[in-house]
């Protein structure tokens, strides 16, 4: 029996073996045989084009020789000779001498295929030929050109090809060269590479006889012979020529052979090359032929050792059939571990098929959604389980289809089959087949982190209220704001406040409340009507049981004790929650929330809403212990003391023990009895006790000193010494401590916000220009000091905040300014504003360390940048200034560097140019303005606008700002921010100030003359730095004189940049002004560099808010502080503050909450000319009102 197992097994092995050797050899041949058909004929048309391409090959050989006999023939024809001989005389009267002459001379240019030299006249008549002679009847038969220039030919004269060359000479003739083309056959084969056959034939073919030329007559030339009889191919040929056709083939059948042309442009005719099949083939047969045979050895070797190769692995058949079948009973029980493990995991499982569709759910899925399997199979996953929201991510499995290599977490929401929504942690990713790289399938594993997730959004939503009604300004506000963000976030459409009545007998309708539909304003006016009662209603039943309460239909309830009842249903509430805000065991009130459909109890949701309740509750104790010692805080302002000599404390006041930390005045005398002990430095001690001992008196002397607990703090002293009556003898000293440290703060905010960007951080404007003025005096007074700027914009930026809003593009400045920070070291890196950074590169060797630092930034900028699941990409164009001693002022350097980046731009996107002179055009304009403001000046071309400036409080004008405005003959109007500047640099600005000042004054006493109700209105004129001189004072008192307004009635804004160039002069010449009662402005205050300490010493009345941190005000808290903090600031100071640039009602209802006196702005009017503001005037005599929106 096993024998014949045997012999059956050795037949199945000889079997497959010589099964598999006869059918590799059959497959082998097949295989090889189709191969060769494509090779074939590939080699066959390698073998055509080869041809052609020669065609071309030739043809530049023969254009190249055209264009050195053109060349030749244009030097001969403008050589002295007949030509300007016959120009000079009279065509009858030719000088045979100058006959002679040339004769001689062309016959030794004889030579080199030149054969023939004649000049013709424009009857076609001979004045002077030498060489071989031109036919009579070749002339007649061609045309001659006398006024541009010709090529004649080819053609045959004596079976030798020939080419007749005319070049116009003079007015009256042209010259005609005749070249032998004998030669060129023998220069093609030269220089071609195809011409190794000995059966290739050439011609030209001339299109216009459609006969060819040029035979090699030498040659058997048996394709050209046939072919000069086969007209329908030569025009084919032809009609290839004539539609700009470059190169060509085709087969002529007749001939047995393959024609190649190409055009000659030149000549108006085609290179014919043609060879016979078989000597055109004949490489391709050998080709074909020697690797069949080399394919049929390989064939029979690969057979042979097939047979070899193959006999032992037949004897590993039986072997691999049994453990495969092993195989397959492992994975048998494998699949069905997983399919236990899957069925038991309460996680859930899914895998989907190429096209998103449900292949497998596990248990836990299943009953999660409500399906069961044979449901889910087949579904599309994205279009039934997840929902359709527009701003939200992809699904998972769309995420895989894009990048499919990479496994993939995310959280996605799921809507379960009785139309819950959950919250699914997915972590996905692709199965691909190994042998195909293609994904088969999606594997998703996930889990439903719904309860985790709404837990996470609660908890933010009570921090948010909880931080919200902490820093309400009283009780109302914080309920507004709490019914505001519980309705919105927790789907309630209607939230009201019931507030007990002092006695405690019912309760009244609050004026806070949230409405979510327009419909419902009328529902909160009839409600204020009703006082409910204990149990009345939900309201009532909550105050009574100081209890949250949820009903799930109140329209559900009995009428009776429901005094709302019928208003309830007229609008149609259904859910309600009432709960109660506690404290100190008594209600304050009870918030209710409504909706239009019943709603069935959250506990989660009353737990969160009587958490913000508890809340209110805390703020409502605190508003009452803050308004219980307010009084105490406000009148507490500054410390009061008396020291004996020995600095030893006499007596203080609560306000003073509190500033120094103590608890008490009599804590302070006995524990801190020595003045000298809370001085932080002894030397400021020793300099304040001097001051006394010498002065008498000390006025707001700045000192840091320590408080009880360590902290220190900064106080502003004012002190004197008591002198006894009789000996004049000092006493003691007294005086009073004001703590500052809130306005050294404020200082130093102002200060740090004077010289860097609020977005960014990095330097501003005013301090880069500063720094570049300090470079710019180096570079002219320090020999090998050198400096170079460099002035960068962004690309692109525009159109990303207007795509991705305001609030990407802020996001991508500061990340923009930190890859700048990264590159550019320790040099002074600043943002001008919007989009545009510059840089500082200071004592520098060369101009390369700032074309190195251009080149480092557009390196940090060209990877991505990542903002909110955007990836953005960006770039800079950069204009680099090279520093010289003539540069005079940082705006030229600007200048220069901004020109050259607009150049940079204007090269593309990313790049950056250093700037030459050929750029200063704008240099140019300047020196224009100058020369147009002298003119102007004289001309009275300026006029004045009017921009009026209210007082906030009443809505009223309180006065005008005189704005200077030009108006060109030519160019219009010039903006005052383009003429100031060069008023200044040419020192006209006096001058025109002065007319300013002037005009102003007379139309403010000609309009309080017109209209008697306007006696109070005052005139702001603004000062440039140049017109702070020693004699303003003078002559703004004769402008006074002259135009009759009193100086209380003129007000001058002035920078605080022209005050601190000579804080002494500015002291002295603002007490001057103010002796005339001439009120002083500190303009765009918080932009420049003035000190506190200073500002206290000038005799300044008003403080104006630069518009930039007006319109920052909407932006957010940190924004709003710097403009309250100036406003108190002033108010401390008895300073009035003004605020510029209003334009948006938000901007004005904060403003009037900081209590700011005056504003102005496009919000209330735009400058007006004088019959404007006269129409304006007229309007209302007894005051304006302010718009609608105040």
């Amino acid at each position: 029996m096993q024998e014949k197992s045997g012999l059956k097994t050795q037949k199945i092995k000889s079997s497959i073996i010589n099964g598999s050797a006869l059918g590799l050899l059959l497959i082998s041949t097949v295989i090889a045989i189709l191969s060769l058909i494509p090779l074939y004929n590939r080699l066959k048309n390698n073998k055509e084009k080869q041809l052609i391409f020669e065609s071309q090959n030739s043809v530049s050989i023969i254009n190249n020789l055209i264009d050195e006999y053109l060349d030749k023939s244009l030097k001969i024809s403008q050589k002295p000779g007949i030509g300007r001989t016959i120009n000079a005389e009279v065509l009858t009267d030719i000088s045979p001498q100058a006959l002679e002459n040339t004769r001689e001379m062309w016959q030794d240019l004889l030579g080199d295929y030149l054969t023939g030299i004649a000049y013709i006249n424009e009857q076609k008549t001979v004045i002077l030929a030498v060489g071989q002679s031109i036919p009579i009847e070749f002339l007649n038969k061609h045309k001659i050109s006398t006024v541009t220039g010709d090529i004649i030919g080819p053609f045959e004269i004596d079976n030798i090809p020939h080419i007749l060359i005319e070049k116009h000479g003079t007015f009256n003739g042209s010259h005609l060269f005749l070249f032998n083309l004998s030669h060129l056959r023998q220069k093609i084969r030269q220089k071609a590479t195809f011409y190794h056959s000995n059966y290739l034939e050439l011609a030209i073919l001339n299109n216009h006889e459609l006969k060819p030329i040029l035979i090699d007559y030498n040659q058997p030339n048996q394709v050209i012979s046939a072919l000069s009889q086969q007209t329908d191919i030569l025009e084919i040929i032809k009609r290839n020529y004539q539609r700009g056709n470059q190169t060509g083939g085709l087969w002529c059948n007749s001939c047995d052979a393959f024609i190649a042309y190409s055009p000659i442009r030149n000549l108006e005719a085609s290179l014919i090359l043609g060879e016979k099949k078989r000597q055109l083939y004949s490489p391709v047969y050998r080709q074909i032929l020697l690797l069949s045979g080399t394919m049929m050895l390989f064939i029979m070797v690969g057979t042979a050792c097939l047979v070899v190769i193959i006999r032992p692995l037949t004897n590993q058949i039986s072997q691999e059939i049994w453990e495969r079948h092993k195989a397959e009973a492992e994975l048998i029980k494998e699949k069905n571990f997983t399919q236990t493990l899957l069925e038991a995991n309460p996680a859930f499982f899914i895998v989907l098929d190429v096209e998103g569709k449900v292949k497998f759910m596990n248990p836990s899925m299943l009953n999660t959604l409500g399906y069961k399997q044979e449901e889910v199979e087949g579904m599309n996953y994205s279009a039934t389980f997840v929902p359709k929201e527009e701003g939200k991510s992809a699904p998972w499995v769309f995420e895989l289809m894009i990048n499919r290599r990479l496994p993939i977490r995310t959280e996605e929401t799921m809507i379960t089959k009785d139309d819950r929504e959950i919250i699914v942690e997915w972590y996905g990713r692709a199965v691909f087949n190994k042998e195909t790289d293609e994904y088969e399938y999606f594997v998703g594993a996930g889990l439903d982190i719904t309860d985790r997730k709404r837990a996470d959004e609660e908890l933010q939503l009570l921090q948010q209220i909880t931080h919200a009604v902490s820093i309400a300004v009283d009780f109302d506000s914080a309920l507004a704001v709490a019914l505001d963000l519980l309705c919105q976030t927790t789907s309630w459409e209607f939230g009201e406040a019931w507030i007990p009545n002092p006695e405690q007998t019912h309760l009244e309708y609050s004026l806070v409340s949230y409405q979510e539909k327009p419909d419902f304003a009328g529902f909160y006016e009839q409600s204020k009507k009703f006082l409910l009662g204990v149990n009345d209603g939900l309201a009532g039943r909550v105050w009574a049981g100081q209890e949250p309460e949820w009903d799930r239909d109140i329209s559900e309830e009995s009428q009776a004790n429901f005094s709302r009842y019928s208003l309830i249903k007229q609008y149609g509430f259904k859910a309600g929650l009432g709960v109660p805000i506690l404290a100190d065991n008594r209600v304050l009130a009870v918030l209710v929330f409504l909706m239009s459909m019943p709603r069935e109890q959250d506990n989660r949701l009353v737990k969160l809403v009587s958490s913000v309740a508890m809340q209110l509750g805390s703020v409502f104790q605190r508003k009452q212990a803050e308004e219980k010692y307010r009084d105490i805080f406000e009148n507490a302002l500054e410390g009061i003391f008396q020291i004996d000599l020995q600095g030893k404390y006499i007596s203080a006041n609560p306000a003073l023990a509190q500033i120094l930390g103590y608890d008490s005045q009599q804590q302070l005398l006995v524990r801190g009895s020595q003045i000298k002990n809370v001085y932080a430095d002894p030397e400021t001690y020793n300099r304040f006790i001097n001051l006394l001992q010498t002065r008498g008196s000390v006025s707001n002397f700045e000192a840091q000193v320590y408080r009880r607990d360590g902290e220190a703090i900064w106080i502003w002293q004012n002190a004197r010494a008591i002198y006894s009556d009789r000996h004049n003898r000092v006493l003691y000293y007294e005086g009073s401590i004001m703590e500052i440290t809130h306005l050294k703060e404020t200082e130093a905010k102002l200060r740090h916000s004077a010289s860097h960007d609020s977005l960014t951080d990095l330097w501003n404007r005013a301090f880069f220009l500063d720094k570049l003025d300090d470079s710019i005096r180096k570079c002219k007074t320090l020999d090998n000091y050198q400096f170079a700027i460099l002035f960068l914009d962004l690309d692109g930026f525009q159109f990303i905040n207007d795509s991705l809003g305001h609030a990407i593009g802020d996001q991508l400045l500061i990340e923009v300014s930190k890859r700048l920070t990264d590159s550019v070291d320790s040099h002074i890196l600043a943002r001008l504003g919007g989009d545009e950074f510059t840089i500082l590169l200071e004592n520098i060797r060369d101009i390369q360390e700032a074309i190195d630092v251009a080149e480092r930034i557009q390196e940090s900028l060209k990877l991505p940048i990542f903002l909110e699941k955007n990836q953005i990409f960006t770039g800079a164009s950069i204009g680099i200034v090279e520093g010289n001693s003539n540069y005079q002022s940082s705006p030229e350097v600007l200048r220069d560097a901004d020109t050259a980046m607009y150049r940079a731009k204007r090269q593309g996107k990313g790049c950056y140019v250093v700037f030459d002179s050929t750029m200063r055009t704008n240099a140019l304009r300047r020196l224009y303005l100058q020369t147009q403001l002298r003119l102007a000046l004289q001309e009275q071309q300026f006029e004045l606008n009017y921009q009026p400036i209210i007082e906030l409080s009443t809505g009223t004008i309180a006065g005008f700002e005189a704005l200077l405005r030009w108006d060109h003959p030519q160019e219009g109007l010039i903006s005052p921010a383009e003429f100031i500047p060069i008023a200044e640099e040419a020192g006209l600005i006096v001058d025109i100030g002065e007319w300013v000042l002037r005009q102003a004054c007379f139309q403010l006493s000609e309009w309080k003359e017109k209209f008697a109700v306007y006696s109070n209105l005052m005139m702001s004129v603004n000062l440039s730095s140049q017109q702070f001189t020693n004699d303003l004072s003078r002559r703004i008192s004769k402008i006074l004189v002259e135009t009759g307004v009193a100086g209380s009635e003129l007000k001058l804004e002035i920078t605080e940049t022209a005050i601190m160039n000579d804080p002494e002069l500015a002291i002295a010449t603002l007490q001057q002004l103010k002796q005339q009662q001439i009120k002083i402005c500190i303009d765009d205050f918080g932009t420049g560099y003035c000190s506190l300490g200073y500002l206290h010493k000038f005799p300044v009345d008003i403080l104006k808010i630069d518009r930039s941190f007006v319109s920052q005000i909407p932006e957010g808290e940190d924004k709003r502080e710097i403009v309250r903090v100036i406003v108190a600031l002033a108010e401390s100071l008895k300073m009035d503050a003004i605020a510029e640039g209003i334009e948006t009602a938000e901007q004005l209802h904060h403003l009037q909450n900081f209590k700011c006196k005056y504003g102005q702005g496009y919000f209330f009017f735009r400058p007006l000319n004088c019959q404007a503001v006269e129409a304006l005037l007229n309007h209302d005599q007894r005051g304006l009102p302010l718009p609608a929106q105040f």
